[in-house]
Order: structure tokens, then sequence, then C-alpha cells
């Protein structure tokens, strides 16, 4: 769905800031870093500015509702990447996180993260403390934040193209959710090779259900000139599918030109290195 529209396309005020080098375990053979690799970075992102804020001891529970990945540049490795993140908009129980990426070699991403804060007793959605929302609503464009659902595409019926996956125990997370991260590795999977991710895309993963520690899913996908879609299916002691997918992805062109081949690597070696123990 490429007709929505962040809230912000800069943040209006301070905003927290980190940058690092971007590392060989997020990029693709062509070195370019997967949307499994952008996930990794948002989710680091979040869980450093709770403990630079001290919201580790007020608000350190919250999930993902959904994550939203603009590449209008993608990244790459070598070189180092900074991000900026701040909220753009706040309900009393959950909000919207902007983070923009870019690359010190080239490269440029927007995000958006809907992100909910819930209470470990209860699981349950539970009030944003009064001190964090004072911080999130410093700059914020709209206070009344409402859940809409962006994949609404309806999913296709069972097929012999549908992939079962066994999940990795190193997929989930300290809470036992399934890593933000691990879905989309399944995304670059069904889409390895595809020219969508050779030209400006947007990303939607929205997670619609729990999917326990050691779980296998039915991965179902479609391809078409709008993009492509995928839904994951727990599957039962029995191998048969959930009647309602707990995750649904897309990913679908950006306008612009197809992406420039990044620089080469390594680069050519114009003096001889003299290397020491």
């Amino acid at each position: 769905m490429t007709d929505y529209e962040f809230l912000q396309a800069a943040p209006p005020g301070p905003s927290f800031e980190r940058t690092w080098p971007v590392r060989t375990g997020d990029v693709d053979p062509e070195r370019r870093v997967r949307l499994d690799g952008i996930a990794r970075y948002l989710q680091d992102m979040a869980n450093d500015e709770m403990f630079h804020r001290g919201f580790d001891a007020t608000d350190p529970y919250w999930l993902v509702r959904r994550s939203i990945i603009d590449v209008h540049e993608p990244l790459h490795w070598p070189s180092d990447v900074t991000l900026l993140r701040w909220c753009e908009a706040t309900s009393s129980r959950w909000c919207n996180m902007r983070i923009t990426l870019r690359g010190s070699a080239g490269g440029h991403v927007e995000t958006e993260a809907f992100w909910i804060r819930f209470s470990a007793e209860s699981g349950m959605p539970t009030h944003i403390s009064d001190g964090g929302m004072e911080y999130l609503q410093q700059h914020v464009t709209e206070t009344r934040l409402r859940w809409k659902a962006l994949n609404t595409a309806t999913p296709p019926e069972p097929s012999a193209s549908d992939v079962t996956v066994r999940l990795r125990a190193t997929d989930f997370d300290p809470y036992q959710h399934l890593n933000n991260a691990a879905y989309l590795q399944l995304v670059e999977d069904g889409l390895n090779g595809d020219p969508l991710l050779a030209a400006p895309h947007r990303a939607i993963i929205e997670y619609l259900a729990p999917i326990p520690l050691g779980s296998s899913v039915q991965v179902r996908s479609e391809r078409d000139d709008a993009g492509y879609r995928q839904w994951l299916y727990l599957l039962d002691a029995d191998g048969a599918p959930a009647a309602k997918p707990a995750s649904a992805a897309s990913v679908t062109p950006l306008p612009g030109a197809p992406f420039a081949p990044p620089a080469p690597w390594p680069p050519e070696q114009v003096e001889r290195i003299e290397w020491q123990a």
C-alpha cells in the first residue's frame, strides 16, 4: 500500500541519534542491507533509546504491531549507518515511532513502527507512563492514534506452492515472540533475485497473532504487477494451518529509477600493504 503517508517527513525537534557500522551478517551477496537487517536496526535503536531515556524502569514492555520500511536508496556494506528516531503520533497505549536511516556511502531508508505498550502481568495493552507520554508527545502531530490495517488483500487458498518452515529457537526474542527480523527473512527468501528489490520499494509487515516458540508455519505468497504479498499460517500438531494468518507482509514499488550498482569491493589496490603480526 504505497498511498499511505507518514505524518512527518523529518523530526520537528531533537531526536535520538546513533551511528554504527553495517555488518556483513545483515547484507545479501550484492552487499545490500536486507529488509530483515533493517528490522534488526530498528529493534536495536528502540532498545538503545529505552535504556538511554530510563524507560526500562517505567515502560519496559512493548511489542510491534506493524513496521513500514521505505527503501529509497539501499544501504550497503561497507559503510556506517546513522539513525534518527522520534515519535510522530500517540494514543494512551500505543505510538508511531519514525526512524530515518542514512548511510555514509549512500543509502536512504524511512521507517515507521506501530508500538504497543503491554503489561507483563496481563499480556494486554496498558497505559504509557506519565513520564513516557510527556517525552513521546513533545513533537507529535497526532494524539489520537488509531489502528488501521494496511495489508488488507485476501490471502490465496492453500496450494502446492506453499512452503512449510520449522522456526528455529534463534528466531525468538526474550519474550518468546518471533523476532521481527525473522518475519522479514522469509520475505527476503520469497523475493530472492526479484527485481522488486532493485528499485525503490515499500515493505509492510503486520503482526496479527502470536507465533509461539517451537512452531512451524505455512508460508503462502503471491506475486503480480502490484507487488509481492506473503502470509504466515501457524500449523497445528497434525500440520493443518490455522484458519487465519498470523502475519501479513507486502512489498510494493515506490516511484523512482532502478538502483545503481554499489561501488566495487574491494577497491583497487594501489600500493603494497605490509601486513604486521
